[in-house]
């Protein structure tokens, strides 16, 4: 959808200027529970609060997307190494796991990132996403919060 139009768009910017492109792939963990306790329009509430805090931890030039459900995707342009990455995707974790008023209770949320680091500016959107969607899962899996795509 938009968000694969506008990969696309930054990946063929970022070829001519050979700057390195993170995709991070965010799934919230818990949302579900919070969705069937206190119901959809509470949901959906709490997704816009997160993609809310998502959009203000990045910098204006990058990009964050709800891909759908409780799956968000960033597009961080301009990252020179995986240690910015991870201090970004940390930061990101902290967004969301803060707690959120809805009405008057407070819920909290935590979410699992994946992150590929594009260095040679060379992968094509849907690579780029299916591999951060890969280390997400992994993320998950493992309990860490956070993982990298191992190229």
């Amino acid at each position: 959808g938009h968000f694969q139009e506008r990969l696309c768009h930054a990946l063929a910017m970022h070829a001519l200027s050979g700057n390195r492109l993170a995709v991070m792939f965010i799934d919230l963990d818990g949302f579900k529970p919070i969705n069937d306790t206190h119901g959809h329009a509470a949901g959906d509430a709490l997704l816009r609060i997160v993609a809310n805090r998502l959009s203000h931890a990045v910098r204006n030039h990058d990009l964050v997307s709800r891909l759908g459900g409780d799956e968000f995707a960033c597009l961080i342009a301009g990252i020179d190494t995986a240690e910015q990455a991870l201090a970004l995707a940390v930061k990101l974790r902290e967004a969301v796991r803060a707690p959120c008023r809805i009405g008057n209770q407070m819920v909290q949320v935590d979410a699992s990132i994946g992150i590929v680091v594009d260095m040679a500016g060379a992968g094509d959107s849907e690579d780029l996403l299916l591999k951060a969607d890969m280390a997400m899962y992994r993320a998950k899996r493992e309990r860490t919060g956070i993982a990298f795509y191992d190229v």
